[in-house]
C-alpha cells in the first residue's frame, strides 16, 4: 500500500504543475473542508466578512468517506491492503468523486492568495504552492484537551506514522489559529509547526457563542417545553472508537425530578433509545452550539465542547470514567485529574451530587477560564478578516 500512495502522491504533483502554469493567481481566498459537506459556521461567518469588503472567494466542503478515511489513518488498517482494497472497492462511487473533487481543488490552490482550511487536507499538504500563496489553518476546535494530529501518532487509536509522513501530514501551514495563549504548545506539536506561527486570536464560533440566542431558545423551549421548569443538563462525551459513552451510568444516577438531561452525540454514535425522561437532541433540528447556549450544565469529558461551554459561561463537568484508558490509547494534553480536580470525576455519582446539592466549584471553574478561553471580546472574525487582508496585500 505505501507504494500505491507515493504512486498517488507522484500523480498528484505532477497534475499541479500543469495547472499551476495554466491558471494565473488572483487576489481571491480559497475555502476548503474535508471535514463537512457543508459550509461551517466558522466559514460563514468569515465568508459574511469578505462579503461586506468585496474580497472574492472560492468554497469547496468535500467530506471524504468515514471508511476509507479510517482505513488509511488508523494503525491496525494500514498493514491490511486486501481490507483498504476492498473498502475503496466498497465505496468505489465516493472515492471517485473525491478524486476528480480534488482536480477542482488544484485549480482553486493554483489561482488564491489565501487558502483557509479547518483541518488536514491532501491537496494543500503534499503539493509545491505558487510563491504568495498563504495558507491558514482555521481548526474546526478550539481547544486541544486530548492528543491529535502529530502528536497522536503512535497511540493505538492515533495517526499510523507511516501515513503522516507519505501524506505529508499538517505541511505548508502559514499560520494556526487557537482560542488561546494557552493551546498555542498543543497545537504547535499537533501541527508540528513553530510557535511563532500560531495566532491565538480564536474563531468566528467565539463570536457566535457570545451572542444572544433569544429565537433559538425559543425554538428549542417550543419543541422541549419542560426545558422551562427544571436545571438542564447536557451529556455530549468525546468519539471514541468502540463508541462506549457509559450512558447509561449518568442516567442512573441522575435526579430527574430537579434536573433535565438532554443528550448529543457525536455523528458516528447511534443514539439508542434510553429512558423515556432523557431528552435526545437531533442534530438535525438544532445546533450544538445552540443546545449548549440553552442549558446550565454541559457534561463531557476530553472534548473542545468544555471550551465553547466556557465561552459563554455555562458551567462544564467531566466525566472522565476511562482516564487511563483513553489517556493511553489516545493521550491527554492536560491532566484533568490534577489540574481540574472538582471539575473532573471518573463516578458518575459524585459527579451528578455537584449539581443537585449546587457544590459547584466557581473558582476552580474561573481558572480554568482564564487559562483556556481568554478571547472573549467576539471580534474573531474581525481579526481573521484582517489578517486575511494582510495576506492578500503581501507582495510575493
Amino acid at each position: 500500500m505505501e507504494i500505491l500512495l507515493y504512486i498517488f502522491k507522484i500523480h498528484l504533483k505532477i497534475v499541479y504543475i500543469i495547472i499551476k502554469l495554466i491558471f494565473r493567481q488572483k487576489d481571491e481566498v480559497f475555502f476548503l473542508s474535508r471535514q463537512f459537506s457543508d459550509v461551517s459556521l466558522n466559514y460563514q461567518r468569515i465568508m459574511d466578512k469578505l462579503d461586506e469588503n468585496n474580497i472574492k472567494y472560492k468554497c469547496i466542503c468535500k467530506k471524504v468517506d468515514t471508511s476509507i478515511n479510517d482505513s488509511i489513518r488508523t494503525q491496525g488498517n494500514y498493514s491490511n491492503s486486501k481490507s483498504f482494497l476492498k473498502r475503496l472497492i466498497s465505496n468505489i462511487k465516493s472515492a471517485l468523486s473525491y478524486y476528480f473533487n480534488l482536480y477542482l481543488q488544484m485549480k482553486y490552490l493554483a489561482q488564491s492568495k489565501v487558502v483557509i482550511i479547518d483541518g488536514y487536507n491532501l491537496s494543500v499538504s503534499v503539493l509545491k504552492h505558487k510563491k504568495g500563496t498563504k495558507v491558514i489553518q482555521l481548526w474546526h476546535a478550539l481547544g486541544a484537551i486530548k492528543k491529535f494530529g502529530y502528536q497522536s501518532v503512535g497511540y493505538k487509536d492515533g495517526i499510523n506514522p507511516k501515513v503522516a509522513k507519505i501524506l505529508n501530514m499538517h505541511a505548508n501551514y502559514d499560520y494556526v489559529i487557537s482560542g488561546s495563549d494557552g493551546m498555542n504548545k498543543y497545537f504547535s506539536e499537533a501541527f508540528n509547526t513553530p510557535m511563532d506561527k500560531m495566532l491565538s486570536i480564536g474563531t468566528p464560533t467565539i463570536d457566535y457563542m457570545l451572542e444572544d440566542n433569544s429565537k433559538e431558545k425559543k425554538k428549542i423551549y417550543k419543541k422541549y417545553p419542560q426545558l422551562k421548569e427544571k436545571i438542564n443538563v447536557l451529556y455530549s462525551p468525546t468519539f471514541r472508537n468502540d463508541k462506549r459513552t457509559q450512558t447509561d451510568e449518568i442516567i442512573k444516577n441522575f435526579d430527574f425530578s430537579k434536573c433535565n438531561l438532554l443528550l448529543a452525540f457525536h455523528p458516528k454514535i447511534e443514539m439508542k433509545k434510553y429512558d423515556d425522561r432523557v431528552i435526545c437532541v437531533d442534530a438535525k433540528d438544532f445546533s450544538i452550539y445552540d443546545i449548549v447556549k440553552t442549558v446550565d450544565y454541559v457534561i463531557t469529558d476530553y472534548s473542545a465542547l468544555m471550551i465553547d461551554a466556557a465561552i459563554c459561561s455555562k458551567k462544564i463537568l467531566l466525566y472522565v470514567y476511562d482516564y487511563e484508558k483513553y489517556d493511553l490509547e489516545n493521550g491527554l494534553n492536560i491532566e484533568l485529574l490534577k489540574e481540574f480536580p472538582h471539575l473532573s470525576y471518573k463516578d458518575a455519582k459524585p459527579l451528578m451530587n455537584v449539581i443537585v446539592k449546587n457544590k459547584y466549584d466557581e473558582q476552580e471553574y474561573k481558572n480554568f477560564r482564564d487559562k483556556y478561553v481568554t478571547n472573549r471580546d467576539g471580534n474573531s472574525a474581525t481579526k481573521l478578516l484582517e489578517l486575511i487582508r494582510r495576506c492578500l496585500n503581501e507582495k510575493n
